[in-house]
């Protein structure tokens, strides 16, 4: 979704099966799927098409090399064209359709992608070529750019070592064969190398642009060029992105709006009274009082599907307490997630006792199914007594084994009356249980971003959107090597057990290897603290229609329209 899609757990936030399949069971050299929601001439629909949605915090940066949110990541997929575009169905299922790329073949040996270019241009009017994707590619695996998504190119040949200074740009695995033929390389075959085709790693970047604008790319609209369905018009920082229909996009006939703005709206209230009112026309909801008034409005379709991503708390493991993993342990398995869910989320979700969510799928069968473990309840039965673990920490540090003596920051990554409402709950429960004494420190989401990324917290809380429907999505950012890991652990066994799963096509043998690596990351090293499988609770006016979000994408307006607005 940090797409870091990381967001934070306060807020509501955001590749598929083996070498030989795409998406959702297409052969890789099939004709690509296209969109199923595009619309005639003959569909009915209201004369001024707009549509307002909700941004619920102010992206950090839209360059597609450093974004690492899933905020911007929800604007990217309407202003920019990835190779593909992932379209959901009534169930928020994805399936990966045409975009940038008309067509795409596989060789046997599952070695090497080639991707063909449509004629398409960007909102300058300058054509897009398949040369742009390379320098997107080698600019995000550029050392000096420090992307924190660097490692989700990791499959291409050499990115690797390129990213970590051990090879040159010439050595990365992806080529333009000519202006309009795209060729990737990959280390070895990898099953959900497709999938990563419709993320933002994927879209193309004009060199030009960026050079002409430096630092400043991707913070102000003036700054970039587009080639998705959209522009961006105008972007108010904390108040709203406006999009506008792009007359450059090579299917423009099918984009039925003409302008989309996303609003900024950061507290709760204000974004439920502004969908009551008629101010949003979509958003999320999972408070009953509003549920229950929306309902009786009679004017809301409901869309209920797992999001594809889960809540945690991860420990910075340089500092005081966290260094010690028996008190890591300890807020594991104090943490009250069936509380959670009751209290905070009022049954819109699930209590994790793992890491991966129920989403993912190996081979079209459930992750979660296939190793039916739980690390968190295994923590649980060998400890019973958090508080007595907790307390043994303490000794083992040296420190006063009095849990209240004792007081640990929590950073929250927002200021809202919500963020307070869940940093509340959760300074009560560790008092509860463990009687330690939680200080809650808030601050806004670019503060959170930046505070953490230079390891500047004790204890920080936050959701993980799978970017893909596999669970190398789940465990890949904890590897050593990964920009997004600012907790201080690092392990080569844990390393070598996702590379190892990353390259095998069995799918069982796949499911034990990220089994082998979820009881390193939760039972044995405790690195995180899961809290909540999060579902999507998405309220649209009942004149929107053709809305789409999968479970592992962000919102899509390109097919979006209305009929019936008053």
């Amino acid at each position: 979704m940090k797409s870091r899609r990381l967001l934070a757990a306060l807020l509501t936030v955001s590749l598929t099966t083996s070498v030989v399949l795409v998406g959702c069971g297409k052969k890789a050299n099939e004709k690509p799927t296209e969109s199923d929601n595009k619309e005639t001439s003959e569909v009915k629909m209201d004369k001024e098409q707009y549509l307002n949605v909700l941004l619920q915090a102010e992206p950090r940066t839209l360059d597609p090399s450093k974004s690492t949110d899933g905020y911007s990541s929800e604007v990217l997929t309407n202003v920019m064209e990835s190779l593909t575009r992932l379209q959901a169905d009534e169930n928020g299922k994805g399936t990966i359709v045409s975009g940038a790329a008309e067509k795409w073949e596989q060789s046997e040996d599952g070695l090497t992608w080639t991707f063909h270019i449509r004629d398409m241009k960007w909102s300058d009017g300058q054509p897009v070529t398949a040369e742009q994707f390379v320098y997107s590619i080698k600019r995000t695996l550029n050392p000096e750019t420090a992307s924190q998504y660097a490692f989700l190119l990791y499959p291409i040949k050499n990115a690797e070592a390129y990213n970590g200074i051990k090879a040159k740009a010439e050595d990365v695995g992806v080529k333009a064969v000519d202006e309009k033929t795209l060729e990737f390389t990959l280390e070895r075959p990898c099953s959900y190398f497709l999938d990563l085709t419709y993320f933002k790693v994927m879209e193309p970047q004009r060199q030009d642009i960026i050079e002409k604008n430096g630092d400043k790319y991707g913070t102000e609209a003036d700054t970039m060029v587009f080639c998705g369905p959209f522009t961006i018009k105008e972007w108010v920082h904390n108040n709203k992105v406006e999009l506008v229909k792009n007359p450059e996009y090579w299917d423009a006939e099918n984009v039925k709006l003409e302008k989309a703005t996303m609003k900024i709206i950061k507290e709760a209230n204000s974004r439920m009274n502004e969908l009551y009112n008629g101010s949003l026309d979509l958003g999320e909801v999972n408070k009953p009082e509003w549920i229950e008034k929306l309902d009786k409005t009679e004017k809301f379709n409901v869309k209920r599907y797992f999001e594809g991503g889960t809540t945690y708390t991860f420990f910075n493991q340089n500092t005081k307490y966290f260094k010690n993993a028996k008190i890591r342990k300890a807020f594991i398995i104090a943490r009250d997630r069936e509380g959670t869910v009751k209290t905070l989320y009022k049954g819109i979700g699930e209590p994790a006792t793992a890491f991966c969510t129920p989403a993912v799928k190996i081979d079209g069968v459930d992750y979660r199914d296939r190793v039916n473990y739980s690390p968190v309840d295994d923590l649980k039965k060998d400890n019973p007594d958090p508080k007595a673990l907790f307390i043994e920490g303490l000794k083992e540090l040296g420190l006063d084994p009095d849990p209240s003596k004792h007081t640990i920051k929590m950073i929250q990554s927002g200021t809202s009356a919500t963020n307070k409402e869940f940093a509340e709950f959760e300074q009560q429960n560790y008092k509860n249980v463990l009687g330690v004494n939680i200080e809650p420190d808030y601050c806004e989401w670019a503060v959170f971003q930046s505070r953490t990324d230079e390891g500047d917290y004790e204890a920080a809380g936050q959701t993980w959107v799978g970017d893909y429907n596999d669970p190398s999505t789940f465990f890949d950012i904890w590897l050593s090597n990964a920009g997004i890991n600012n907790t201080g652990w690092k392990s080569e066994k844990y390393d070598e057990i996702v590379k190892k799963a990353n390259g095998t096509k069995d799918p069982e043998e796949k499911a034990k290897l990220f089994k082998e690596a979820e009881k390193i990351l939760i039972y044995e090293e405790a690195v995180i603290n899961p809290g909540i499988y999060r579902y999507y609770n998405t309220y649209l006016r009942n004149y929107v229609k053709n809305y789409s979000k999968a479970a592992f994408g962000s919102i899509d307006l390109k097919n979006t329209y209305t009929d019936g607005r008053e």
